[in-house]
């Protein structure tokens, strides 16, 4: 087997080559940064990642080359590489985006993982970030293992066999790290409307963010609870802590990215699943789970209940991520809801996301029917069952009070 150092790994990506990389807490730093800078000498390679904003944050496409890269959430550092055609941007689903990698008739020509040191049985973990990655390693034509001491071996996690690496690098860099920040006071009153929403026994999925963090606090006096989501960071920690979760697959999950005390502690976790996107975001799977509750947040929702949660001012911030796979197993699941959580208004507090229609050039990220609650700091809107007429009036109830009187005006127009 090849051994590299991670200089020599980055050099010997050839111009044209298909490298995917994986993204969140898998994001090998110290390959990346070397891949991103504009002044080293290397090849033009075609690049693909998973690399979530504020988390992944290097542009591989760099200025003054010709290198290419593929995401599937934009972000502000892409924008002049996009404009030049050199960022292929594909907002997709999840579950979209794991087929897509994991078909057999797009293969790449290079795939590196991040991996732990091998066990006694030559087997290497995923660690704290498994994603995409069993797809891409199933059809890519060689396979390089980036085999970092800092990362965390997990039992509940996917691991591959070190005889399967076509070569080697060594890394200590430590994982991508999350933080929340401190508590807002907007938050914790969007938290207090949501937590009742959330019954014993379901099976919770939320994102990253003050709210999600918040809610799990907020359920810390819940019993017999389940995490199954796209990713967990610090909360889960707390959850588990305080004796909420279930202690048989109590969070099942594609990646966790937090604080370095996460990582560390991630091993401690009972019924912790580290799992590919093809069992977390699959319909079978999701639609096996019971009381299936899924949070999570918005740009902006229309008063037909329509959900836009890609692009502000007509330019894309996000992508749909599993948001679309989510609220569609939880509005179809029993004693299941799909909510929608938001501020009622933008940081500044002058536009409203609560509005009439979704902005021009808004996808629809999720349709109307799809969306079960909307909860903004000014209480809860059930929308399930509801007439045209009965969920414009209940959004407007729930946007902040110096938007609801324009909004209030414009709901005659709604159904015409």
């Amino acid at each position: 087997m090849q051994q590299l150092s991670i200089p020599e790994l980055a050099a010997s990506f050839e111009t044209g080559e298909s490298v995917y990389l994986a993204g969140a807490s898998g994001e090998a730093n110290e390959l990346t940064s070397m891949l991103a800078d504009p002044r080293a000498s290397l090849a033009d390679a075609h690049f693909a990642s998973s690399f979530i904003p504020g988390i992944n944050t290097r542009c591989l496409a760099r200025p003054g080359h010709r290198s290419r890269l593929t995401v599937f959430f934009m972000q502000p550092v892409l924008r002049a590489a996009l404009a030049e055609g050199r960022v292929d941007f594909r907002p997709m689903n999840y579950f979209g985006i794991q087929r897509h990698l994991s078909d057999a008739a797009t293969p790449f020509d290079t795939a590196v993982v991040q991996i732990t040191p091998p066990d006694a049985a030559g087997r290497c973990s995923l660690g704290p970030a498994v994603e995409f990655m069993p797809g891409v390693i199933a059809h890519a034509a060689r396979v390089i293992g980036i085999v970092n001491s800092a990362l965390p071996r997990l039992p509940g996690a996917a691991s591959i066999p070190m005889d399967c690496l076509s070569a080697v690098a060594y890394s200590d860099a430590p994982p991508s790290l999350y933080e929340v920040g401190r508590p807002s006071a907007v938050a914790t009153q969007i938290v207090a409307h949501l937590a009742p929403l959330i019954p014993n026994g379901a099976t919770v999925q939320v994102g990253l963010g003050k709210v999600p963090a918040q809610l799990l606090e907020a359920l810390a006096g819940h019993r017999n609870l389940a995490l199954h989501t796209g990713l967990i960071s610090d909360a889960a920690l707390g959850l588990a802590g305080a004796g909420a979760l279930r202690r048989e697959r109590a969070i099942v999950t594609a990646v966790a990215v937090g604080s370095a005390e996460l990582y560390s502690r991630l091993p401690e976790l009972h019924g912790l699943e580290i799992t590919d996107v093809g069992v977390t975001h699959s319909p079978q799977t999701l639609g096996g789970l019971r009381r299936f509750h899924a949070v999570n947040s918005a740009l902006e929702v229309d008063l037909l209940g329509q959900v836009n949660a890609e692009v502000i001012d007509g330019r894309y911030v996000s992508g749909p991520g599993g948001l679309p796979d989510f609220a569609h197993a939880a509005h179809a699941a029993d004693d299941g809801l799909s909510i929608i959580a938001l501020n009622s208004t933008d940081a500044g507090g002058s536009v409203s996301r609560i509005v009439t229609r979704l902005g021009n050039g808004a996808p629809v990220t999720l349709p109307q029917h799809e969306v079960d609650a909307v909860v903004t700091e000014y209480g809860v809107a059930m929308l399930r069952g509801q007439s045209v007429e009965e969920r414009a009036r209940r959004l407007c109830a729930i946007a902040h009070p110096q938007h609801r009187p324009a909004l209030r005006r414009s709901m005659e127009n709604l159904a015409g």
